[in-house]
């Protein structure tokens, strides 16, 4: 009788191992082209969308893609038409070397730098355009003709969750506007994503797939600045916090007020005087009312001092700014710094405030592209070779999640009248809202000695 427990035993011995090898090399398959489905949502079903919808919204479907791998870091992406109206539409010789999650390489000798950048490169959109004009564009003939007249630009995005959640977006102009008239969620297959991974960053990607793959939370770890980058010198600038100041919202805050889920601000000091939530984005990539997403605003609740450095970057030859706010809790009191660096202030844009969303806006993270660019820009100037790094520390120079806290990034621009004079809002969660207007004065000899 004894017999039976050590085959069962054996059996699972030898069933467990199998089934998990099974599903590691289904999950991970690497064959250089794969179909993948796709997944779009109705009106219905997604309520919550901000997004400007065509007319036509829904009624070229696409369900099914083809990513072929083209050689080196290469790619082509091939949608295929699931009704008669709809044509094939096709993204070629894709360079996804700047879209993979990557850092730059001279933080690499870091560990703890290195996971940090990976992790918020990997939980901050990056969405891609290819204007129909592009050479990576493709649409074929067939279907009723729409597709070939209207089709205007092609976005591929890598959203803000797990690793291998992709989106692709297609647009066509109404009234003087580009609507989206149809949103397609994928999984990129992530033996795929894996070789480009070990590829662009010459890591090994399972040191990370489990903090890419789950979201899981680096904070506390402690952020070496001194191995970022060498201050030439520093000195304390006036910045002056705008609270009074009523909240605007242009561009993307105008689509997404309605998935503020507490009274919206009337003037900046209000997100201060009452707990803030917003619309979770949940996956595969969508914002969900129903998943209220609290926020630790009273970390940003008193700026106490702002501070600017000139500072330099391995390998990079000229001098850059960086911007350290310092903060203290209405809750807590404690003292947090937000940094913002690797700057090259003659890059940003000048504007008058009620066209702040003119700036330039980037995610906290370090070598993050900002959160839409055309694919070109992309390729001239390559996330893993930017120098742009933001962080939310503490009092001992340990990582807070800012995400948590409620924070995207920063949005910067020069005043269009006084050249001294550098606006700075904080981008809220999934950039609903602007939270603070900061304003710096940063004369221009300061700024370039």
């Amino acid at each position: 009788m004894a017999v039976r427990p050590r085959y069962a035993l054996l059996i699972v011995l030898l069933v467990v191992p199998a089934a998990a090898l099974a599903w590691m090399v289904d999950r991970y398959d690497n064959r250089p082209r794969q179909s993948v489905a796709l997944k779009a949502f109705t009106t219905a079903e997604y309520p919550d969308n901000p997004e400007s919808q065509s007319r036509v919204f829904g009624s070229y479907p696409h369900r099914h893609l083809l990513i072929e791998s083209l050689g080196a870091t290469r790619f082509r992406f091939l949608l295929e038409p699931a009704s008669p109206q709809a044509t094939t539409i096709e993204l070629t010789d894709v360079d996804l070397a700047h879209v993979v999650a990557a850092v730059p390489p001279w933080i690499t000798a870091d560990p703890d730098l290195t996971k940090v950048g990976l992790i918020d490169r990997e939980w901050n959109r990056q969405q891609v355009r290819f204007p129909r004009s592009s050479s990576h564009v493709r649409v074929r003939e067939g279907g009723d003709g729409f597709e070939q007249r209207a089709v205007s630009r092609i976005d591929l995005a890598r959203n803000c969750l797990n690793a291998g959640l992709w989106e692709l977006l297609l647009f066509t102009e109404e009234e003087g506007e580009e609507r989206v008239y149809e949103h397609l969620w994928f999984t990129f297959p992530l033996g795929l994503y894996k070789q480009l991974f070990e590829q662009v960053n010459g890591l090994s990607y399972w040191s990370y797939w489990w903090s890419l793959e789950h979201w899981v939370d680096p904070a506390g770890t402690t952020i070496r600045l001194d191995r970022l980058r060498t201050v030439e010198r520093e000195w304390p600038v006036v910045a002056t916090a705008q609270w009074d100041e009523p909240v605007p919202a242009q561009g993307e805050q105008a689509g997404k007020r309605k998935n503020i889920l507490t009274p919206v601000a009337a003037t900046f000091l209000d997100w201060y005087k009452q707990p803030v939530q917003f619309a979770s984005f949940i996956p595969p990539g969508r914002y969900s009312r129903a998943h209220p997403r609290e926020t630790q605003l009273h970390y940003l609740a008193e700026l106490t001092g702002a501070t600017f450095r000139q500072v330099r970057i391995p390998g990079v030859p000229k001098p850059l700014g960086e911007i350290e706010l310092a903060f203290r809790s209405s809750r807590t009191q404690d003292a947090t710094r937000l940094i913002i660096g690797g700057l090259d202030l003659s890059t940003v844009p000048a504007a008058s405030p009620k066209d702040y969303d003119r700036g330039w806006q980037v995610p906290l993270g370090i070598g993050n592209p900002s959160f839409f660019e055309p694919y070109e820009q992309v390729l001239a100037n390559p996330p893993a070779q930017r120098t742009f790094y933001g962080f939310h520390l503490d009092s001992q120079d340990r990582w807070l999640d800012h995400h948590a806290i409620g924070v995207d990034g920063p949005l910067l621009h020069w005043d269009a009248h006084d050249p001294t004079l550098l606006h700075l809002y904080l981008l809220s969660y999934e950039r609903h809202a602007l939270l603070n207007h900061l304003t710096l004065v940063i004369p221009d000899a300061d700024r370039r000695s």
